[in-house]
């Protein structure tokens, strides 16, 4: 027999195509009634720096009014990348500048450094057209005071704010943002104690220099998104894009998308959830603690596209001192002895390139180090289980699995790290990691991501089915068979099913499922009892392909291709099957969280050979 001679000659009685399709078809009953967050086809602009030659004042930047310009100096990671500027004693602009387009909600961030003489720091912004519409200035002072801003006259900018943080080596992170009512031309650094604006001059201040005062700088970046984390640039700008988190309204279908490469991943199917860690995507609020470090509250745009994304940030400290830098949370109003739990986080590297997850919830005592190069684990200790998945342009979520032993109460903490083995080391003030989205549940896997904010929050489970009646069908007798793809987030000792035909609620016959990791077929048999037909190792990794016919005596399935099973005494008693149930049990139960690509059924009972044809 060919190949092709293997496939059945009758066409399917009903098809979800949930990897193509993009909706689901009008016949089939679906309801969630909560909310719910899936990555999607849409993407955003995660990063961006509109600066060339963002650590390299020698190049692309134009400098006026300066004596010298000395690079090699000491910055705030503890490298080689800063700048000293000297101002010259000409009565001129004192700057450095480039001259990038943009708009939008624009944050220009540069690390300063006081050195000698004068103290402060000016960043600009020029609007397009020229000196007629001015410009807008902030100024920091560089010995910690405050800063200031002012606009210049008829400029378009609104929405002015300056800040500054303590950074690493002496250094202040310097951010002005404003809103741009039209395109921006030009962004310049300058020296000066004032904060008024020469008139017509895009916001540049014109003054005598001395000759001998100067600051150090470092790490430039503009971006149109209000980001301040940093993003290095050579000959290019860096603007990138990644996959959004998207949420679904009540009662939406979520078709996923792989974010690591865009592939259909079919429609979700989850169970019913709690997550319980408070104010997930607020680091800074008082529901977390920070230790040795801060949280610099939205700077960075999170994976949902918008700027919610926190940075911690290692406090600076001196040789021989080592402490642990972390923001943690006790999320549980109580712990259950011998339950898993998993907590997970959105990360990126920003300074460091490195980020711990640790618990001693219910006596687990467990961590784990994951390299935000790749996602990889690097470090483990406790028995945990850990994994992360990419989620575009460096963000990755970051999995910790563990089963409490005790009902004793405790913390989850994120820390920043070193390297792949070190956690406890002497921070530089500057080394920081992005993070958002903390959540923790009660459960062997992860689910889909959940915001909660002062209390812990619940997400509706998924049901999907389509009954015979729907699709204009007779109820089917023993003669059926269906085929299905599917991956299960949950290898854990419930049977998750792929897909379930019954009569009501009762007369279960077709209902291949996965226990354990195991996929799994069973069937009546004559002797009243069930029947283990086939089985496939490895079916909680990944996605698989099953198929099962019945045509009243023999039974035929088959798991990803291979040789079908076949049992002769098969249950021949007439059941009539009236309804599919998609990715559970019920609406309520045993679901098999994860993905269905796609189902077919047939009310025709097909053979060895179609059943292992349909799912090579």
């Amino acid at each position: 027999m060919s190949y092709s001679e293997s496939f059945p000659t009758q066409r399917p009685i009903f098809t979800l195509d949930a990897a193509n399709a993009g909706r689901l078809d009008s016949r089939i009953s679906y309801s969630r009634s909560t909310t719910g967050t899936y990555f999607g086809t849409d993407k955003h602009l995660s990063s961006e720096n509109l600066f060339l030659q963002s650590s390299d004042f020698d190049t692309t930047w134009y400098n006026q009014g300066l004596s010298a310009k000395t690079g090699g100096q000491t910055d705030p990671s503890g490298g080689t990348d800063g700048f000293t500027l000297v101002e010259d004693g000409a009565a001129a602009f004192h700057r450095l500048s480039q001259s990038p387009t943009a708009t939008g909600e624009l944050a220009l961030t540069v690390y300063a450094k006081r050195n000698s003489g004068t103290r402060y720091l000016n960043l600009t912004f020029g609007s397009s057209g020229g000196g007629s519409l001015g410009g807008a200035l902030a100024t920091f002072d560089l010995a910690g005071g405050a800063t200031h801003t002012d606009n210049g006259s008829n400029s378009t900018l609104t929405n002015l704010s300056a800040t500054q943080t303590a950074s690493g080596n002496g250094y202040y992170k310097c951010v002005f943002k404003a809103t741009a009512s039209a395109s921006i031309t030009t962004a310049q650094i300058s020296l000066s104690n004032t904060a008024t604006p020469a008139a017509n001059n895009y916001g540049l201040v014109y003054y005598t220099g001395d000759g001998t005062s100067s600051i150090d700088l470092a790490f430039a970046s503009l971006t149109s998104t209000g980001a301040t984390d940093y993003q290095a640039t050579t000959t290019q700008i860096h603007r990138e894009y990644a996959p959004t988190l998207q949420t679904a309204a009540i009662n939406a279908p979520r078709f996923e998308h792989s974010a690591s490469d865009s592939a259909s991943m079919g429609l979700l199917v989850e169970s019913q959830f709690e997550q319980h860690m408070l104010r997930s995507e607020e680091l800074d609020n008082a529901s977390w603690t920070v230790s040795n470090g801060t949280v610099q509250a939205n700077a960075g745009v999170a994976p949902d596209g918008t700027l919610s994304a926190d940075l911690l940030v290692e406090a600076a400290e001196t040789s021989p001192t080592t402490n642990t830098h972390n923001v943690r949370q006790q999320p549980l109003a109580s712990v259950s002895a011998s339950t898993s739990y998993t907590s997970t986080i959105f990360a990126k590297a920003a300074g460091r390139s490195h980020a711990m997850i640790y618990t001693n919830i219910g006596g687990a005592n467990t961590y784990g180090i994951f390299s935000l190069s790749d996602g990889s684990v690097t470090t483990t200790s406790g028995g945990g289980s850990f994994s992360s998945t990419s989620c575009g342009n460096g963000w990755y979520r970051l999995q910790m699995t563990f089963t409490t032993s005790n009902t004793n109460n405790g913390p989850v903490y994120f820390y920043t790290c070193e390297d792949g083995s070190t956690f406890t080391y002497t921070g530089n003030g500057y080394g920081s990691v992005l993070l958002w989205g903390a959540n923790l549940t009660q459960s062997s896997h992860a689910y889909s991501y959940l915001k909660a904010e002062g209390s812990a929050t619940t997400k509706a489970a998924d049901s999907a089915s389509v009954t015979m009646a729907a699709i204009g069908q007779n109820q089917i007798g023993n003669a059926v068979s269906a085929v299905a793809e599917f991956d299960t987030n949950a290898n854990d000792a419930q049977y998750r099913r792929v897909m379930v035909l019954k009569s009501g609620d009762t007369g279960l016959r077709i209902d291949p499922q996965v226990y354990s990791g195991t996929g799994y077929v069973w069937v009546a048999n004559t002797s009243g009892g069930t029947t283990e037909l086939t089985s496939k190792s490895g079916a909680g990794t990944g996605f698989h392909k099953v198929a099962i016919g019945l045509d009243g005596t023999t039974a035929n399935a088959s798991f990803d291709g291979a040789t079908a099973a076949t049992m002769s005494n098969a249950d021949t008693a007439s059941v009539q099957f009236d309804k599919l149930q998609i990715g559970s049990y019920s609406a309520s139960q045993l679901h098999l969280d994860g993905h269905i690509r796609n189902v077919s059924l047939y009310n025709v009972g097909l053979s060895a050979a179609n059943v292992s044809a349909l799912t090579k």
